[in-house]
């Protein structure tokens, strides 16, 4: 960026016009150099000229003037009229005087004020006589001018008033601004002023106006007939502003995305540097004038702090930025759009749907807000939403936090994070730190969101966490241990769909995997932290992820030889726990036959020990259909490595005496509290088919 660009954008922005001392940033020197000469040609001796200077609201007229003001150099007397500030025909006239009488110079001013009253005063009347400028529109300037002398004949006082300002020796310029202020009426009055009271010669006018907005208020007041032409007969010479160049623009919003990175010290990988050009060939179009750019820049100042505190992408800002100025009626209906700006589809049925195309997105464009531009503001909407297709060109590119996705959507509308959303920041704190003084403020924080009521709060934390982290391949001792405190605060907890438990699972089964393949933790040191169960769910969790499933073997070996030891010196607590045919379907999985053959002879004394032994295998599977049900099943290849062959033979008699006994369905049950009587009846049936 220039210096120029720099200091334009260090303070606040006023609408102001540029230094005239300073480079232009939007390359119009040449403009002005031509609008300059063609000015200079105009003398003291030739008729009063009236120069326009023609352009849209906000693109540049008052600095331009400015720069054309300090290019004329001193052989210019320069005055400004201001008639937005004054009430009626009688005031504009009186404005107009002291406006002339204050370029004659202090003595001169006095010697010939009284002759400029006069001569207003004489065509004051005729201003009144304007059907749309009535006697009762009239204030207490008029009858100030009413009170001024006699009154020579007009011609005479015109003759003389012309000879007093050609003694100043200067050509006169009279620069009149923003007339696009003024109502239809006074509009009209200012042109009248300009055509009767002040044609001298030697006093030459710039006026700047919007001419699509003049033409409109001279057609609200329906006493002139086509618009166009009257203003021709009052400016001989419009100048056209000239657009805003393309490069210039572009350079221009470059160097406010450079100020926002650093401004919410982010940065750009090389996949955000393609999305920013994306961006800006987008924007660029759209910002035709000056004060466009300008008042953009300042709203993204404005409310960058709110990119870092809302965890908010920067170019996603920009662009939704950018829709609230611009086009606010779409983004006031984004909320409503939400799902059909990510599929692309809209129901056209309960079962139909229909393609949104280009030209059924600018149909809604246009119903929302009649005035924005519907090919930018699709761009627009392209660069925010996947499913925004222009003409089967999309410019989304996948990224985080983007708006388009639907935990992230609402912020942007916001500005800020719901209080039905986690901060990202305590996510990436608690996923990444290893600072403990640092981690345990964030982990608190956390953990109120996770241990709380709120379920679906709790799982979309976990799910960002877990998102996160796919990121990370190596172990995070502190998150594990937040993740087995967060277990155990639900340990009494019912299982049920929903609960931040099921969500809880795979991410500990992973953060496992991680610290025991690395050797930072054992598997002893797991099932303290986590008990028995959990532990176990992880050890078969864990080769779901593709990472873990060639070393499903190493990763299960430790838990198996820990259980086996378990299973020699305490068989007991396992069988009546509840936990051993998982137990020993991990410990036969894990280890070599001669290591697991009769491991469990050792619990066997008598028939009755045998069968409530064998029924620690029976299992309620799940099925879901139109409901669920629970289907039963024995874990016969893990018992027949656990129970010798000599043991299974010495009970076999007994098992085919109690076999066949009792009626009862395998599949079909309503719930795992299956009757023992049934259980039992199917543990002997599946004994004797061994």
């Amino acid at each position: 960026m220039t210096e120029t660009e720099t200091a334009a954008q260090s303070s606040i922005w006023t609408d102001e016009p540029f230094d005239v001392h300073a480079e232009d940033p939007f390359d119009r020197g040449s403009f002005v150099a031509t609008v300059v000469r063609r000015i200079q040609v105009a003398t003291a001796d030739d008729p009063s000229t009236v120069f326009g200077l023609v352009g849209p609201w906000g693109s540049g007229k008052t600095s331009i003037l400015d720069r054309v003001r300090s290019g004329l150099g001193d052989g210019w007397q320069i005055a400004d009229f201001t008639p937005w500030s004054s009430g009626d025909a009688a005031s504009m006239s009186l404005e107009f005087v002291n406006t002339v009488a204050d370029l004659l110079g202090e003595k001169a001013a006095g010697e010939h004020r009284a002759k400029l009253a006069g001569y207003a005063g004489f065509i004051a009347p005729l201003l009144g006589a304007i059907p749309i400028v009535g006697s009762g529109a009239q204030g207490t300037a008029e009858h100030l001018l009413d009170a001024i002398g006699s009154r020579p004949p007009w011609h005479k006082q015109f003759a003389d008033l012309s000879q007093a300002i050609q003694t100043l020796g200067k050509r006169v310029l009279i620069v009149v601004d923003d007339v696009d202020r003024l109502g239809g009426s006074e509009l009209l009055t200012l042109l009248r002023v300009v055509r009767l009271l002040g044609r001298f010669r030697g006093v030459h006018y710039l006026i700047a106006y919007d001419q699509d907005t003049v033409e409109d208020l001279l057609r609200s007041t329906g006493s002139v007939g086509r618009s166009a032409a009257f203003m021709e007969k009052i400016v001989q010479y419009p100048f056209e502003t000239p657009p805003l160049p393309r490069a210039a623009v572009i350079r221009l919003l470059n160097g406010v995305l450079e100020e926002l990175l650093a401004k919410t010290d982010s940065h750009l990988d090389h996949l955000g540097l393609q999305r920013a050009t994306s961006l800006v060939d987008a924007l660029a179009p759209q910002l035709r004038t000056p004060r466009a750019l300008g008042r953009f820049r300042e709203h993204l100042n404005a409310f960058a702090d709110h990119v870092s505190t809302a965890r908010l992408d920067l170019l996603d800002y920009v662009a939704i930025t950018w829709l609230r100025l611009n086009a606010h009626g779409v983004w006031s209906q984004l909320d409503s759009w939400r799902h059909e700006l990510r599929s692309g589809e809209r129901a056209t049925s309960l079962t139909e749907t229909e393609k949104l195309t280009a030209d059924i997105w600018e149909g809604r464009i246009a119903e929302a807000h009649p005035q924005a531009d519907r090919t930018g503001t699709l761009d627009v909407l392209s660069f925010l939403f996947e499913g925004v297709d222009v003409r089967e060109r999309r410019t989304f590119i996948k990224h985080p936090r983007a708006m388009n996705d639907p935990t992230y959507f609402e912020r942007y509308l916001l500005l800020a994070i719901p209080e039905d959303d986690v901060d990202d920041e305590l996510i990436r704190i608690v996923a990444a730190e290893l600072d403990p003084d640092k981690f345990r403020e964030a982990a608190t924080a956390l953990a109120r969101v996770l241990d709380g009521n709120d379920d679906a709060l709790a799982n979309l934390a976990i799910s960002r966490l877990t998102v996160f982290r796919e990121n990370y391949t190596t172990p995070n001792l502190l998150l594990l241990q937040f993740l087995a405190e967060r277990m155990h605060v639900r340990v009494d907890e019912a299982e049920r769909v929903g609960s931040p438990r099921n969500g809880l699972r795979p991410l500990v089964a992973r953060e496992m995997a991680l610290a025991v393949l690395a050797g930072e933790t054992s598997a002893p040191d797991i099932i303290e932290m986590f008990g028995e169960t959990e532990a176990l769910n992880a050890v078969w969790m864990a080769p779901r992820f593709a990472e873990f499933r060639d070393r499903r073997s190493d990763l299960a070996e430790g838990f198996a030889r820990f259980w086996a030891d378990r299973l020699r010196s305490e068989p007991g607590a396992y069988i009546k726990g509840g936990r051993l045919g998982g137990v020993a379907e991990l410990v036969t999985f894990a280890l070599e036959p001669e290591e697991t053959n009769g491991l469990l002879d050792p619990a066997v004394t008598d028939y009755d020990s045998y069968i409530d032994l064998a029924e620690g295998f029976v299992y309620a599977a799940e099925w879901v259909g139109s409901s669920y049900t629970y289907e039963l099943q024995f874990r016969k290849d893990a018992f027949r490595s656990l129970i010798s062959a000599s043991t299974l033979e010495r009970y076999r008699p007994q098992v085919l005496e109690h076999s066949g006994k009792v009626e009862y369905d395998v599949e079909g049950h309503p719930s795992r509290d299956i009757p023992p009587e049934i259980v039992k009846a199917f543990t002997v049936d599946s004994l004797s088919a061994l």
